[in-house]
């Protein structure tokens, strides 16, 4: 039987060299002061058109997402830029600075995704999926229930987003992609130190060979290969192929 092998895409992601969008900071405070940005760690302008905010309060029943809540229209990410969403009742220190407001934001127990349309993918993920309705916060580099009352801040040498797999930012699989800071920490908003954009990194993208790192599915899980589903292969150049095997 012949076997059909579709290459969809090509393009760099996911922290292995320059990458697509990440939530650089989120922020779970008193009353309705919450807030997400969003940073562009790439050399291209981004649109947000391609992108959505995806949702669900405590955990996501079936595995689907409850809310995907599009960005403002036309609205183009340039390198080295953030994009902030707020709480549309949080206090003028964070509407001040809002790129857009929205009431869909996190008590710490809600789980939040950076999703990318087009390729119907997740690129970052704040929280488990498919997390029971128990939860109550989620742990991240040692601090317990660090996803509230706290803000949390990207740390400068992350440059891609976490392929909708917590474990892999948070800390409990290696070091923690995330900087715990203390609640309501303001200082950060709309700007975000990063070691992405550089010549450096160009260099060292150009110098690696490609080899395949390890295959997941559109959910961020690693998987074998498993026909006529969406796969992505990602490479040690930074590269990801997303597949299609026919049989």
């Amino acid at each position: 039987m012949k076997r059909l092998l579709l290459i969809l895409l090509c393009l760099p992601m996911i922290g292995f060299g320059q990458s697509t969008l990440f939530f650089s900071e989120y922020g779970e405070g008193t009353s309705f002061n919450k807030w997400i940005e969003i940073y562009n760690p790439t050399f291209q302008n981004i649109p947000l058109d391609e992108y959505r905010y995806n949702f669900c309060f405590n955990g996501c029943d079936s595995m689907q997402w409850e809310y995907s809540i599009q960005f403002d229209s036309g609205y183009v990410l340039s390198p080295g830029e953030t994009y902030l969403l707020v709480h549309h009742n949080s206090d003028s220190n964070l509407l001040d600075l809002a790129n857009q407001t929205t009431n869909i934001l996190s008590n710490g127990d809600d789980v939040a995704g950076l999703f990318h349309a087009p390729f119907n993918t997740v690129v970052d993920i704040i929280g488990i999926l498919d997390s029971s309705d128990n939860i109550s916060a989620w742990d991240v580099a040692g601090i317990t229930n660090a996803t509230q009352n706290h803000t949390l801040i990207r740390k400068p040498d992350v440059c891609g987003g976490n392929i909708g797999d917590w474990s892999l930012s948070d800390g409990s699989n290696g070091s923690s992609q995330w900087i715990v800071s203390q609640i309501e920490d303001y200082s950060d908003l709309n700007t975000h130190t990063s070691n992405c954009i550089n010549t450096t990194t160009v260099e060292v993208l150009k110098s690696l060979k490609k080899s395949l790192v390890e295959v997941r599915d559109v959910l961020g899980r690693k998987t074998k290969t498993n026909n006529n589903q969406p796969l992505f292969y990602i490479y040690d150049d930074g590269k990801v192929e997303k597949r299609i095997i026919i049989e």
